[in-house]
């Protein structure tokens, strides 16, 4: 039976409002924090329009770049404007790769939409050789008490949030990990479009103590490195 969430991004016609998103974000960097020039093949699961497939193929030119989503309509974007990645439409919960495949597998912006997060976590492990990186949102942000004081609306959109207690706590023990929190108030709260909240961010945003923003912060960005490979 498909998950819930699963069946909404994939019949559903949400993913067409992030046409209208900017390639580059206030959170894309963090994403590609995850690369290195090791890493000559990627995978970008669930890669939505493929905005991180076209950050990465600036940063990695030279590396076999995958997409893969549940919806057909944001593979087809990708065919359009990244192109030479190479495109999937399918499930995390069943990746069609074999194992350790990529050097890194990314998980942006996604993960908080899973049903399943233990059965996705596991696949997206499995065909990671020696880098696996997601993002989460949290329960603990700032915005979450907007939210409850009605300074913020609220979504129907499928969506889990965790706090950095819960994340680790699912982390497959096969890697090292690093958790970077980012975005005290974020950019809706601020009342900013993407290009201020990223300029914001780069002045201030990013000069903010760690313990406060992996407790606060509106995201937190997890870098696992295969453990045989962090030794």
């Amino acid at each position: 039976m498909t998950p819930v969430a699963e069946r909404f991004f994939r019949d559903s016609e949400y993913w067409r409002a992030w046409s209208r998103v900017p390639d580059m974000t206030a959170d894309i960097p963090y994403a590609l924090a995850a690369l290195d020039p090791g890493c000559r093949r990627v995978l970008d699961a669930p890669c939505g329009r493929g905005r991180l497939l076209k950050a990465g193929r600036v940063a990695l030119p030279e590396a076999d770049l995958h997409g893969l989503d549940v919806n057909a309509g944001m593979i087809e974007q990708v065919r359009r404007e990244c192109a030479g990645a190479r495109t999937h439409v399918g499930s995390v919960y069943a990746l069609p790769f074999p194992d350790r495949h990529f050097d890194a597998v990314l998980c942006h912006e996604s993960f908080m939409h899973f049903d399943e997060p233990r059965r996705a976590l596991s696949e997206l492990a499995r065909v990671a050789g020696r880098r696996l990186y997601l993002s989460v949102t949290t329960r603990r942000q700032l915005n979450t008490l907007l939210r409850r004081l009605g300074f913020m609306g609220s979504s129907d959109v499928p969506h889990w949030t965790y706090d950095r207690e819960d994340i680790l706590m699912l982390l497959p023990g096969e890697f090292a990990w690093e958790v970077r929190g980012a975005f005290l108030l974020g950019r809706k709260a601020l009342g900013l479009d993407h290009a201020r909240h990223a300029r914001l961010h780069r002045l201030v945003g990013r000069r903010l103590p760690q313990w406060l923003l992996r407790r606060f912060g509106q995201t937190l960005f997890l870098y696992g490195t295969r453990v045989e490979e962090a030794q």
